[in-house]
């Protein structure tokens, strides 16, 4: 290991999660990691606007009236199951 020079371990489930979601960004594991690291909160919201973008553009989302009787069945023992 170089100096200053630090290798993470990760289990496999771990690590299948961080690849996915550096994949889903288009980014490398190590840039998606280092943009984390730079603004957390920043990086969820861009991944959350990347997913919300390519569900768009896939026409792949739920539409609103779709989730609307189970919003409304939040908290409610017989409420609606999700959509799908």
């Amino acid at each position: 290991m170089a100096d200053g020079e630090l290798i993470l371990t990760l289990d496999a489930a771990l690590a299948e999660r961080l690849r996915l979601r550096a994949e889903a960004a288009g980014l490398s594991v190590e840039a998606y990691a280092l943009r984390l690291l730079d603004n957390p909160d920043a990086a969820i919201w861009t991944e959350v606007d990347e997913i919300c973008d390519s569900a768009v553009a896939e026409d792949s989302g739920i539409p609103l009236d779709d989730l609307d009787g189970w919003m409304n069945g939040w908290g409610q023992p017989d409420g609606p199951p999700p959509p799908r």
